[in-house]
């Protein structure tokens, strides 16, 4: 969430007096993340999040917006997009579509522990559940067809362990998937990573940033959370403690059939080969631009993960 699109203030005020938000008092440009801009907006009704999309057009937002208003509706603490005086709820501001949405309490998490993998496997399973009444069926941007076209594109940059590493999980993952075609699917998050997610105390009080929503494996995305809030990033591996707190929640709320539990180790494979190719393609793509270079986060990180799934996967149940 680094600012790529910047505001001045007439920006701003122009774009708060098309919102029933009173005046503009101050904001401030979020940085952290690598795909969208984001604002902090204060004004004399409250604190809000301005989002810019840096990779999807126009046409391309609703969806997203769909999933986090249909979340809403089930009783999730999402930021869905506030109406303007207009009665749209997505616009464009110096060429880039631009939402508004409520800010949250609550902070993000410097770390993970078991107490909060806890809430996020119990509110995970509850995600998935309610995303399966969604009714469109969108493919991720950033799905199989996008990890095939992405490797081929990047292996000449790979050091030769590397390029292996990646030829063949793809492949190992394509051979299984060809073979269980009907794994449940349903609308997923698609990148809950902690810091996806705000915490107030000990409390889980809102899930963000629902730009990577697809509709895909319940185990790809469960897989996805726990490669991110279950390791170490310095090794890889699994804490065990936070895994088995993080998957017990999860179960006590949702099934799973044989299927997925054999599917499991896969998942989490090519969970850490995705977020670790995103990272890759980003990384290398920046690497001449300083400013950008230094917003991106490690590939490595991610690759220790896919690397510690390799050698040993626990158990789903």
């Amino acid at each position: 969430m680094a600012v790529y699109t910047s505001l001045s203030e007439s920006d701003m005020r122009a774009l708060v007096a098309d919102y029933y938000l009173g005046e503009l008092v101050s904001f401030q440009g979020i940085s952290g993340g690598v795909e969208n801009t984001n604002y902090f907006l204060i004004t004399t009704t409250g604190k809000y999040v301005v989002t810019l999309f840096e990779e999807f057009n126009l046409d391309e937002v609703p969806y997203f917006l769909d999933v986090v208003a249909h979340l809403k509706h089930k009783g999730f603490n999402v930021p869905a997009a506030l109406i303007d005086i207009h009665g749209e709820r997505l616009r464009e501001v110096n060429d880039r579509p631009a939402i508004i949405v409520d800010c949250f309490p609550g902070g993000e998490l410097k770390q993970t522990d078991v107490n909060a993998c806890r809430l996020m496997g119990e509110a995970l399973a509850k995600l998935h559940i309610a995303g399966e009444d969604f009714p469109e069926h969108r493919d991720s941007h950033r799905g199989v067809a996008w990890w095939h076209k992405t490797s081929q594109a990047i292996l000449a940059e790979l050091e030769p362990q590397q390029a292996q590493l990646l030829t063949e999980q793809i492949a190992e993952f394509d051979a299984f998937i060809a073979k269980h075609k009907d794994l449940p699917k349903t609308t997923i998050h698609g990148d809950l990573f902690f810091n996806n997610t705000l915490f107030e105390g000990d409390k889980l009080s809102a899930i963000i940033d629902f730009y990577n929503a697809c509709h895909s494996w319940v185990m790809y995305d469960l897989a996805i959370v726990v490669n991110d809030w279950c390791s170490d990033i310095t090794t890889g591996e699994l804490d065990m403690t936070k895994y088995r707190a993080l998957l017990k929640a999860y179960l006590h709320e949702r099934d799973v059939s044989e299927e997925e539990a054999l599917a499991w180790p896969y998942m989490l494979r090519i969970a850490a080969l995705r977020f670790w190719l995103s990272r890759l393609e980003a990384w290398h793509g920046a690497k001449h631009d300083p400013v950008r270079l230094a917003q991106q986060h490690d590939p490595k990180e991610l690759q220790r993960i896919l690397e510690a799934r390799v050698r040993y996967v626990p158990a789903l149940v």
